[in-house]
């Protein structure tokens, strides 16, 4: 799974993406700069993480939307069970996934993401990045509710299963949309279900690094540079 991840500044994905602030749909101030520990929730504008997507024309847009998947079809703002991830083997059919499965696709930037490594004497945080230190896209998709004059945006991260490197801390990890395959990804002439799962495919081992940080990442109301550093000792 994945519960917690960093996202990128504004600068990152201006580079990265080629987005203009033309193209920016982003309403909240805090998704326009690096967070290092985003967690998903229900209501909680915190929670709201850039979205890369496309238009009708092919151009990029970046929004900004609830990391917690709403089906458009919910007849409350809040669900009981969690959306935040899509599990990979069951997205096109799962109730909640198969129409933005289908046709709402999207990136969601990230510079890495966190995993907790069970161990007998407790659970250990690792950040795992792309070894070459640039922006990863996680594979995303994202739906529209609507009641009356509200409308909320969301999105979930569609998890898989972790590549041999991965493994070690963890057993499941997001998928990642490759460079050459993301404007194949946010089609929205791209429909079927089967040619979409071909896009989902593993990442190399070599292609992610990880290390171990602190505890503190276990606090969602910690947010800084710190959070990312190696845990240089033993019981830190």
């Amino acid at each position: 799974m994945c519960g917690r991840y960093v996202t990128p500044g504004e600068a990152d994905i201006e580079r990265y993406w080629h987005i203009g602030r033309h193209n920016w749909r982003s309403p909240f101030a805090n998704v326009r700069q690096t967070r290092y520990n985003v967690a998903p929730q229900q209501g909680n504008p915190r929670s709201y993480v850039p979205v890369i997507r496309a238009n009708e024309d092919g151009t990029l847009e970046l929004t900004d939307m609830q990391w917690w998947l709403l089906p458009f079809w919910s007849k409350e703002t809040r669900i009981k069970y969690s959306t935040f991830n899509a599990r990979a083997e069951g997205a096109a059919t799962a109730a909640s996934f198969r129409e933005p499965f289908k046709r709402r696709r999207c990136l969601i930037p990230a510079l890495g993401w966190y995993e907790w490594q069970v161990l007998p004497n407790g659970k250990q945080p690792w950040y795992l990045y792309s070894a070459n230190k640039e922006p990863l896209a996680f594979a995303g998709l994202w739906d529209r509710w609507e009641k009356g004059e509200q409308a909320i945006e969301s999105c979930t991260i569609i998890v898989g299963e972790a590549n041999p490197a991965v493994r070690q801390v963890h057993d499941r990890m997001p998928l990642l949309i490759p460079r050459e395959r993301q404007a194949e990804w946010m089609s929205r002439e791209l429909t079927d279900a089967e040619e979409v799962k071909n896009i989902l495919q593993p990442t190399a081992s070599e292609a992610i690094a990880f290390h171990r940080v602190s505890n503190r990442v276990g606090n969602a109301k910690d947010d800084d540079v710190s959070m990312i550093e190696p845990l240089e000792r033993e019981g830190a």
